[in-house]
C-alpha cells in the first residue's frame, strides 16, 4: 500500500546537483568492430514485482494515482512498474527508504548499459547512434530536473511545457537524422509522449514518465 498521497511528490524529488555531475562522467563511448560501447547507469525505483504485462498495466494506474510515474519497463524478461528514476545508487536508496516507510513495497532496479551490438549494416551508423544515445541520455535529463521543479515550486506550468517543447525539438532533431532505422519507432513514441504530456496541466508524475520512456529507449534499443 501506498502512504500518504499527497506527499509522495516530494519525497521521490531529489537535488540535481550531484546527478548532473554523474551524467556527465557515466556516459563513454567507444567503437570497435560490432560492438558500440555506451556505458550509463540508471536507478529505477519499482513498485512490486508484477507477474505479466497485464499485472503491470493494474498496478501501474495504482503508482500514477498516487503521483509516481507508472511507466511499465520490460527489461530482461520481467516487467516493471517504476515510480521515479536516478541517477546515483545513494539517491536511490535513500528515496526508496523513504517511501517503503510510507508503505510501499518498492525496491531498486539498477540498470546499466555497457555494449550493444551491431550488425554488417550498423556499423557505417555508430557514430550516428553514439550521438542518439548521447542526446536521449541529456533530453531524459531534462525531463528529471522538471519533475523536481514542479515538486519543489521552482518551475511553473509554463516553464515546464517549455521544457516539454525543448525536448520534443531534441526528439524531432534525432528523428530527422533517423528517418528509417532501429531509433525510428522509438523516437516517434516519445514524440507522441510530449504531445501529450503538454496537452493537460503537467505533474511531476508527468514528467518522471518521460524521463523514464526516453531511458527505456536508451537501455532497449537494439543498435542495427
Amino acid at each position: 500500500m501506498f502512504g500518504c498521497k499527497k506527499n509522495l511528490g516530494f519525497i521521490i524529488s531529489v537535488s540535481a546537483v550531484t546527478a548532473v555531475t554523474v551524467l556527465i562522467c557515466v556516459c563513454a563511448f567507444a567503437f570497435s568492430g560490432g560492438t558500440l560501447t555506451y556505458k550509463a547507469a540508471f536507478y529505477f525505483i519499482c513498485y512490486r514485482a508484477p507477474e505479466n504485462s497485464v499485472s503491470a498495466s493494474s498496478l501501474s494506474g495504482t503508482v500514477a494515482s498516487y503521483g509516481g510515474a507508472g511507466y511499465i519497463l520490460h527489461y530482461d524478461g520481467d516487467y516493471y512498474v517504476t515510480v521515479s528514476c536516478y541517477y546515483t545508487q545513494s539517491d536511490a536508496e535513500t528515496v526508496c527508504a523513504s517511501l517503503k516507510r510510507k508503505d510501499l513495497n518498492c525496491s531498486v532496479l539498477k540498470i546499466e548499459t555497457e555494449k550493444y551490438r551491431l550488425n554488417s549494416s550498423a556499423k557505417k551508423s555508430a557514430k550516428l547512434y553514439e550521438g542518439n544515445l548521447n542526446t536521449l541520455n541529456s533530453l531524459s535529463f531534462l525531463a528529471y530536473e522538471c519533475a523536481n521543479g514542479l515538486d519543489t515550486g521552482e518551475y511553473n506550468q509554463s516553464k515546464a511545457k517549455g521544457v516539454i517543447d525543448a525536448v520534443k525539438s531534441g526528439l524531432n532533431g534525432l528523428l530527422n537524422a533517423n528517418t528509417d532505422n532501429c531509433f525510428t519507432k522509438d523516437l516517434k513514441a516519445l514524440i507522441a509522449e510530449c504531445d501529450d504530456k503538454k496537452s493537460g496541466y503537467v505533474y511531476s508524475k508527468d514528467m518522471r514518465y518521460l524521463q523514464i520512456a526516453i531511458a527505456d529507449a536508451i537501455i532497449n534499443t537494439a543498435l542495427s
